[in-house]
């Protein structure tokens, strides 16, 4: 990639709306994507962790996981030295460090009907208490139309709404920003017979220039117009609860999922 790339590259990340971020087509080579998508259908039951609820559904790997050979292999790419210096000159975040127990990332799949509510990511790591600063995002959808839902949407946060809308096609990567105003989601429910895929990773530093408080909840979601009747309880529920007891019922049903999959 050139100069001029970078160059252009940077200013379309730092003017971009609501928030910084990137969106880039043939980031990666499509035979290693053919691949990476192949080990979704081999991957072990064993691999997959169920996430349901009324503000997100969806499967994923937990951290620390075996993943199948090429999906290792991509996020071997992610975690070298030659594309967190790529990350660092884009956003010009220096000392990003990357995650090799995938916290939050790894494998992810959104079935028919799935969602992910308008929400913020954790702010600092829940076992190194680094902060957060960027996540990059794969999608591995072949044929992928607006029509099969899953758009990932940015936000504003005052007033709530939609200001970009990213069609998670093969190929396409997206780098966000991690801050408070970084709202995204996909709450629009896949289309039947589909399904959503993609490959995450967070990247973190010692320590930001920006005063934020110690969010060390997974997600923190939006209020705004459209929700369920279900949906504003389990929000209103998050609200109200203190945190250790919201992260005392993931590590619950997180033991529980495991337990099951050890029995099978």
């Amino acid at each position: 990639m050139s100069s001029a790339q970078r160059d252009r590259l940077r200013s379309e990340y730092a003017s971009a709306e609501p928030f910084p971020h990137l969106v880039i087509d043939g980031l990666f080579p499509a035979e290693r994507l053919l691949a990476v998508s192949a080990d979704f259908d081999t991957a072990p039951a064993a691999t997959w962790r169920d996430i349901k609820s009324g503000l997100q559904r969806k499967r994923a790997t937990p951290p620390d996981s075996p993943l199948p050979p090429f999906v290792q292999d991509y996020f071997n790419t992610l975690n070298s030295g030659p594309f967190i210096r790529f990350l660092s000159e884009i956003t010009g975040i220096n000392n990003l460090i990357p995650d090799p127990a995938l916290h939050g990332g790894g494998m992810h799949e959104v079935e028919e009907g799935g969602a992910f509510e308008i929400h913020l990511d954790f702010e600092r790591h829940p076992r190194t208490f680094l902060d957060n600063r960027l996540v990059v995002i794969t999608y591995l959808n072949d044929n992928w139309l607006p029509t099969d839902g899953g758009n990932l949407e940015l936000w504003h946060t005052k007033p709530p709404r939609c200001a970009a809308s990213v069609t998670p096609v093969f190929g396409r990567t997206v780098i966000l920003e991690q801050s408070q105003i970084s709202a995204h989601g996909h709450p629009r429910p896949i289309r039947d017979g589909r399904k959503r895929r993609s490959v995450t990773a967070y990247f973190y530093t010692n320590g930001r220039a920006q005063s934020t408080t110690s969010n060390m909840l997974p997600t923190t979601y939006l209020a705004h117009k459209g929700y369920s009747v279900r949906q504003r309880v389990e929000l209103g529920l998050r609200l109200v609860a203190p945190p250790i007891v919201l992260m005392s019922l993931k590590s619950i049903r997180a033991f529980a999922n495991d337990t099951l999959m050890r029995a099978h």
